[in-house]
């Protein structure tokens, strides 16, 4: 068993005074997100969580119980706050850059979330419920904003689905390539005056790639 990284150890810190239900969940979060689902034993999950062998059995009914719950537990809260800025003020334009906000700032702040997706994306073998739920509701909740921009006349005309899927690449791919960024080009995306800058380009991108914007005849 690999020595506890020093994030498992803030995570078993912050969960001392909880249910061993929850201490197994957050070590789940922690060890499943980092190291995916074959790469964790039920031993090492146990062990780090403080909890007796049959936990896992007892909780959620098998290691993979206890996987899809801890995907769940992220995927939740994700997709609720996509779907609360979709339901914004303001025109179809400005409800998209309210989800475009709301992703790269939940990105921002659970970095085990992207690393997830990626993960699940490269293996050949189905998705895990939680996650398939989690893009069909986000997908689907920036689609219909869509949709609403194009019968208002604000959005481009295309199957709003894969407008969705254009408008949700962007910042994901300016998240996970954020190392990229940082040692091929220089740009640090953890400096928080670069990140508002590229968030901002990020949200004028979308807008100019989506919005309903005449054609000049030539």
């Amino acid at each position: 068993m690999n020595p506890p990284s020093a994030r498992a150890e803030r995570v078993a810190r912050t969960t001392r005074a909880t249910s061993p239900r929850d201490r197994l969940l957050a070590t789940a979060r922690d060890l499943f997100t980092r190291r995916g689902f074959d790469g964790v034993s039920v031993r090492e999950l146990t062990a780090r969580a403080r909890v007796n062998l049959g936990a896992v059995t007892y909780y959620f009914g098998s290691k993979e119980g206890l996987y899809h719950a801890a995907l769940e537990s992220m995927a939740l809260p994700f997709a609720d706050r996509v779907a609360e800025a979709a339901r914004s003020s303001g025109t179809a334009l400005d409800r998209v850059e309210a989800v475009v906000r709301v992703v790269l700032s939940h990105l921002a702040e659970h970095a085990e979330v992207p690393k997830w997706l990626l993960r699940e994306l490269a293996l050949e073998r189905p998705l895990p419920r939680p996650m398939l739920e989690l893009m069909r509701r986000n997908a689907g909740a920036l689609a219909a904003v869509i949709a609403d921009g194009q019968r208002e006349g604000t959005v481009r005309a295309g199957d709003p689905r894969l407008l969705a899927l254009s408008v949700m690449a962007q910042p994901f791919y300016f998240k996970i390539a954020g190392r990229g960024f940082e040692q091929a080009l220089g740009i640090t995306p953890g400096d928080p005056a670069v990140w508002t800058r590229l968030v901002e380009h990020v949200v004028e991108s979308v807008r100019r790639t989506i919005a309903n914007t005449p054609q000049v005849s030539t």
